[in-house]
């Protein structure tokens, strides 16, 4: 059994879990997801992880953040004890930069159409048709009407403004999983940055950003073999 900690991404919430956390429930892990506030404009990256650090993740957890929640994801280990940090289809923040730094001195890393989108989220009446583009474009009908009622963006201006704290990675075991269509992070930058910052060999899973609605059982397959392995030297590819 493992205590799994997931943080959802800038533009969806806890909710989209919900499948993966199925899944994961019904194997005998324990899920924690906590709801990250959505107007909170002047919270800083530690007060993030402070806030996520309430959510009672107990030593030995293993942290998962997707997409701009990779930000926070370096910083939890000062606050609690875990086993592995994950970054699923997300952003890896480096030292001494903010998120917005980091793709001005590399615009690989979004995708162009996803940049452009910028503000729109916000509008509701465009929000829906974006993240069907962008989010859950490998989704069935079925499913994409259900995974649009969990698309709640939350104020990301101080995130990706602000320069990461990080002077380095902490020093506990990391992994990465690269959706390999994502539409929204580039799937090339996030192996480079994977290999860069991680100092590993970053696993593909197939389909697009959110995988944990997509193909949950198959993400919950490489959540476990990542959680159940000592070191992450020879990591498996996922398709």
């Amino acid at each position: 059994m493992t205590d799994f900690l997931l943080l959802h991404g800038s533009g969806t919430n806890a909710a989209s879990w919900q499948c993966l956390r199925d899944v994961l429930v019904a194997r005998g892990h324990v899920v924690i997801a906590p709801e990250l506030p959505k107007q909170a404009a002047a919270w800083t990256l530690p007060d993030y992880a402070d806030c996520i650090g309430e959510a009672g993740a107990p030593a030995g957890t293993v942290a998962v953040a997707h997409s701009l929640s990779g930000v926070f994801l370096p910083l939890l280990p000062y606050v609690t004890d875990y086993s592995l940090l994950l970054v699923l289809a997300a952003v890896v923040p480096e030292s001494g930069r903010s998120v917005r730094e980091q793709f001005t001195a590399d615009p690989t890393m979004f995708s162009p159409q996803w940049i452009a989108a910028g503000q729109r989220w916000f509008d509701p009446a465009e929000a829906q048709g974006l993240a069907r583009e962008f989010l859950f474009h490998d989704c069935d009908d079925a499913t994409i009407r259900w995974a649009t009622t969990t698309v709640e963006p939350y104020d990301s201006r101080q995130i990706v403004t602000e320069v990461s704290p990080l002077t380095e990675w902490p020093t506990v075991r990391s992994a990465s999983i690269v959706a390999s269509s994502d539409r929204t992070l580039d799937p090339h930058w996030c192996r480079r940055i994977s290999r860069r910052i991680l100092g590993v060999e970053p696993i593909d899973i197939d389909g697009g950003h959110c995988p944990q609605i997509a193909r949950p059982a198959a993400l919950a397959d490489a959540l476990q073999k990542l959680a159940g392995r000592s070191t992450l030297t020879d990591p498996l590819q996922y398709v």
